[in-house]
């Protein structure tokens, strides 16, 4: 079985080729190999999976992420034993720093981030519940990130995008691998600024699950 990979169509699917476990927004473990096609336009009645509603609804799936080297993008805050990076490119906006650690992570505040505002060890807790990988971190002196080891495995979070997790590769419809990360978010709501990531639009344009 070849490593697990997410392939971005052309305004249309996700195809998820490899052993990968994807979970629905019910957290239900709806496949565990071959291919599969992942709904991406927000429209399909089959969620997680395509229904080929992206072909009636005018879905745009134009690519903007930038491709470019993660180290080139993110901001370092260093405290005490631990950086803090940061790549807000990728952000998700999914609140689990602001809620979890505001001492930290200070929303309309300059620097937003404070790495002395807490201990090493609840930082990287925290950080580690970040689903997009726009946070990471490195201990000590060593500027290497730090992450755990996961397996790779798909889930829709509910009424949000697909979390992506153990280093899948991610390749553009034409042809470009993105820089792969241990958690990723993938926007399914369809209408991201930034695709094939999720920027959390989804949150604005109320975009839901079935009840």
């Amino acid at each position: 079985m070849q490593d697990p990979q997410i392939s971005v169509t052309e305004d249309g699917p996700y195809v998820m080729e490899g052993r990968v476990e994807i979970v629905s927004a019910e957290g239900n473990v709806v496949s565990t190999e071959g291919k599969g096609f992942l709904c991406r336009c927000g429209g399909s009645q089959n969620k997680p999976f395509c229904d080929g509603t992206h072909k009636k609804n005018g879905f745009s799936g134009t690519e903007s992420a930038d491709r470019g080297p993660i180290s080139e993008r993110r901001d370092a805050y260093a405290g005490n034993g631990i950086t803090i990076y940061d790549d807000r490119s990728v952000c998700a906006h999914s609140a689990e720093c602001t809620d979890r650690l505001p001492s930290v992570w200070k929303l309309e505040t300059e620097p937003w981030i404070d790495p002395e505002g807490a201990g090493a060890d609840p930082i990287a807790a925290a950080v580690r519940r970040c689903p997009s990988g726009a946070l990471t971190y490195a201990l000590g002196d060593d500027p290497a990130t730090v992450e755990e080891d996961l397996e790779p495995g798909v889930r829709a979070s509910k009424d949000g995008p697909y979390h992506v997790r153990g280093g899948i590769q991610v390749t553009s419809s034409e042809g470009g691998d993105y820089e792969p990360r241990n958690r990723q978010t993938l926007c399914r709501c369809g209408a991201s600024k930034n695709k094939p990531f999720c920027d959390g639009t989804h949150w604005h344009i109320g975009f839901k699950d079935p009840a």
